[in-house]
This record gives structure tokens, C-alpha cells and sequence, in this order.
């Protein structure tokens, strides 16, 4: 178990509780590691309008030769789906990310209209039947929806099927008919339309990564420290098949003799198929920004502890800072020379925010100092961190240092307490470093009296005896 630090400001960590897109904070304190996150989801939604390509029409024959229909079909309609859900993004070592479908989140709506263009045969007679009207309103008010959950990669495509009970299309006379002379008409029409949309993949053109059934998961190389803006693409398919019913009814008078009759009969009732011209092949980019944790240091590679004395101690502040809004996860190692202490306790730095740690120098020898210092991240752009440690320690009896006066001496080592545990008091808080002298200077001013022990007052008794001996001296002399 890692020891805590003094501090108690808490952090919010984010953390994803449920499915969808909702985000609950959840709060830790801040020096608990556990608060540190590995993970983040990310709402996302594709989106888009068209037009259906049905192709050019289509054409048939209805019924038999002395009474049928021929007929051209023609089709318009658009369409406008929503395929809400969310981007989940693991990490470390390798960042990968999976999206996960809204269940019945997922929207597509289809407006259509369908017009018919027939020519009746009637007893050898080709009539042309003046249907100008849609099935359906010019403005394709004809409407479908569905529900459905996104990118579920199920082996059947979603569908939705529109369908519109009987009408009458059209009625009218058709006069100067053989026999029958005059014939009333009238034709009815029902259709029901399927629509079917089918996800191949979700794609990261600048990861070169795609997720598809067979690969749920893609790997991302994160290209920002902190957030990051994602580049994905929605490739599928859509497809429309359906179907026109059309039922001709014919009402016409009968003569045998004197007794004439009114007769109603259905010429033809059948089904005019129609589809898509192919699987309408759909792409669909947008731009996801990631919740990422980032990790920075002030100084950003060199920390200079200057120009310490022999039996003082010397200490710098390193500013870790957090671009991202993900919390992230600081782990101090050792530096390689023992004279630099540093607290290797976790550190979680809250999304935007900033924390300090406290590196100690203690040097035990004269001479220049260096070291390499490494801290550990859990940010995916920036799994390490190195800083390079130098400091500098002389004697004050050494020669080499005679007459000079030292501008760094040094603070006087606390005999009560170590190096290791200054830099636990001071990892995580710069409040307990307000007004502190880092570096405390000699009150002489002076580099020769002996290390820990207090000014001597000897020169001013040595000084005193010497001008009573000169008096004494003077006396003796002759006048």
C-alpha cells in the first residue's frame, strides 16, 4: 500500500456508469491512485440525408392479352437516419477504441412517393390511363421509421418497412367500347416498401484502423498530449425493395334481350415489384474529440539544484501539469544518484490542473552532480516523462574554495528528520513551501569557520591580549 500524502483536495474523476452516452462524476481524493483514468467514453453520432436511387423506372404487363395493363412504375424518395452511440477508449499500452451502439438509439425515416404510368387493353383496345396523381404525395409525405440499436453487427441488416393500405388511384369512362360501350374503371393501388441499412465498418483514416464484425476493437496511435480530435468515417450500404399492388375494377352494363343487368368485375389484381438499382454504397466522416489525460513538466527536462555547501541541504519544486481532461497518474522513480531524493508515491493530477513535487539534494562529497529521473504516466501520448537532475557541492575548508563566499550555500540539514521524508511533505503541495528560504546563506558571509558549530567570539579575546601586551612594553622603555 502506498503512503498518502497530507493533502485532502479532491479531484472528479470521470467514469462511465450504465450504458449510452450518460457520464457520472465520481470523486476521489487526489492523492489516491486509484483515481488515476485508464479509460473514457465518448459520445459520437453519424448522421445523414439523401436521395433513393431507384434508376430510371419500372416497366411490365399486367393480366392477359384482351385485358391487361401495361405499366410503367417510377419511384422518388429520400432518406434521413441517425446512428447515435458512444467511442470507448482504453489504454495503455496501446490505445484502442471500440464503439458501441445507443440501444434503439438509432433512427432512419423514409419519405417516398410512386407514380404510375398504364395503358389499358381492353378488347383489343390500347387506352391510355391518365393517372397523374402519386401514390403517395408529391412531396413524398409517404413515411417509415425505425428504431434500431447502431453497429450491433448483426448478421441481418436493418430494416424498415413502409407500407400504405389500398387507394383509388383513378377512375373514370372509357367510351366506343365494343359491346359493352361504355365501361366505368376504376384502379386501386397498395405498396409496401423495405428499407435495409447495413454498417461494414467504422474507420480511423489517420490510424489507418477500421472496426467491423470481425474486428470490434482498432488501434489508435494517440498524435496530441491531452485531448485529441479523431478523424472516423461510417461506411455501409442502403437498399430499397418493395412492391405496388394494383387491382382494376370494371362496371359496365350487360344486355340479353330486354333484360339488361349491371355488371362489376375485377379485370386484374397483381403485384409490380421494383428495388433499388444496387446496394447504394454510403460514407459518412465526422470528427470525434477523445478524452485523453495528458502530462507535462516545468521544468521540462533539466532541474539545476545549484551550488550547495558540504552538510546543507538543497531543494527545487517540479510543476507536473495535466492538458487533458482525463485525470492522470504520476509515478516517480528513483533518480539513479543517491544524493537526490524524491517521494516515489502515485500523484493523480485532475484534468486542466497542476501539482508539485519536491526534489531534495544532499550531497555527501564535493563535486558536480547529475542524475536521470523518470516519471511514469498513465497519459497514452506521454507514457514517460525524463528529467535530468544536476547539482554541485563544494567544501568550505578546501582550498580550491579559500576566500571565496558561496552564493548557494545551503539550508542546514534538519538532525531530526531525513531527505526522504522533506520531499514526502512537500510531494503534492506547494502550500507547506510558502515564504521558505530553499537556499539559506552564511550570516558571515563567510566559507572558513567549521561546518554546524556557532560563530567563535576567540578573535576578540586574541586581540585583546595582544594591545595589553604592546601597552607593557611601552612602559618598559626608557624615558
Amino acid at each position: 500500500m502506498s503512503a498518502r500524502f497530507p493533502s485532502t483536495r479532491a479531484v472528479v474523476c470521470l467514469a462511465t456508469v450504465g450504458a449510452g452516452l450518460w457520464s457520472f462524476p465520481v470523486t476521489a481524493l487526489a492523492d489516491d491512485p486509484v483515481c488515476a483514468v485508464r479509460a473514457a467514453a465518448t459520445p459520437m453520432a453519424f448522421s445523414a440525408r439523401g436521395e433513393v436511387d431507384f434508376g430510371p423506372g419500372f416497366r411490365g404487363t399486367l393480366g392477359a392479352t384482351n385485358l391487361g395493363l401495361d405499366y410503367n412504375l417510377l419511384l422518388q424518395g429520400d432518406y434521413d437516419w441517425n446512428m447515435p452511440g458512444e467511442l470507448r477508449t482504453r489504454w495503455p499500452p496501446i490505445m484502442r477504441v471500440s464503439a458501441i451502439g445507443t440501444p434503439n438509439g438509432g433512427r432512419l425515416t423514409v419519405q417516398y412517393g410512386l407514380r404510375l404510368q398504364a395503358t389499358l387493353r381492353l378488347f383489343g383496345l390500347a387506352i391510355p390511363v391518365p393517372i397523374d396523381a402519386w401514390v403517395g404525395m408529391a412531396d413524398r409525405s409517404e413515411r417509415g421509421m425505425s428504431m434500431f440499436t447502431p453497429w450491433a453487427w448483426q448478421p441481418e441488416p436493418t430494416a424498415v418497412r413502409v407500407t400504405a393500405s389500398e387507394r383509388l388511384i383513378r377512375e373514370g369512362d372509357l367510351n366506343n367500347v365494343p359491346v359493352l360501350n361504355t365501361v366505368h374503371y376504376r384502379v386501386y393501388g397498395s405498396y409496401e416498401l423495405t428499407t435495409t441499412v447495413r454498417t461494414r465498418e467504422i474507420s480511423f483514416p489517420q490510424a489507418m484502423s477500421a472496426i467491423t464484425e470481425a474486428m470490434p476493437e482498432a488501434d489508435v496511435s494517440p498524435t496530441a498530449n491531452g485531448d485529441m480530435n479523431l478523424p472516423a468515417t461510417w461506411n455501409g450500404t442502403l437498399r430499397y425493395v418493395g412492391s405496388l399492388r394494383i387491382r382494376v375494377e370494371a362496371e359496365y352494363r350487360v344486355c340479353v334481350s330486354l333484360l339488361c343487368t349491371t355488371r362489376r368485375d375485377t379485370l386484374f389484381n397483381g403485384a409490380v415489384p421494383f428495388a433499388s438499382s444496387m446496394e447504394q454504397q454510403m460514407s459518412v466522416d465526422r470528427s470525434i474529440r477523445l478524452t485523453l489525460p495528458g502530462a507535462a513538466t516545468m521544468p521540462d527536462y533539466r532541474v539545476d539544484l545549484g551550488r550547495i555547501q558540504l552538510g546543507r541541504q538543497g531543494r527545487e519544486v517540479i510543476t507536473l501539469s495535466n492538458p487533458g481532461r482525463a485525470t492522470v497518474l504520476f509515478t516517480p522513480t528513483a533518480p539513479t544518484e543517491t544524493a537526490f531524493a524524491v517521494a516515489t508515491d502515485p500523484l493523480c493530477v485532475a484534468g486542466g490542473a497542476t501539482r508539485q513535487l519536491s526534489v531534495r539534494f544532499t550531497p555527501t562529497r564535493e563535486g558536480a552532480y547529475e542524475s536521470d529521473f523518470l516519471i511514469a504516466t498513465s497519459s497514452p501520448a506521454v507514457p514517460t516523462v525524463m528529467l535530468r537532475l544536476v547539482g554541485q557541492a563544494y567544501d568550505p575548508l578546501s582550498t580550491r574554495d579559500a576566500g571565496a563566499t558561496p552564493s548557494d550555500a545551503g539550508a542546514d540539514r534538519d538532525a531530526g528528520a531525513s531527505a526522504s521524508d522533506a520531499s514526502r511533505e512537500d510531494a503534492g503541495t506547494a502550500e507547506g513551501d510558502a515564504g521558505e528560504t530553499l537556499y539559506e546563506q552564511s550570516p558571515e558571509g563567510c566559507g572558513c569557520r567549521t561546518t554546524g558549530t556557532a560563530p567563535g567570539r576567540g578573535g576578540w579575546w586574541a586581540l585583546g591580549l595582544g594591545a595589553l601586551a604592546l601597552l607593557r612594553r611601552r612602559r618598559r622603555e626608557p624615558q
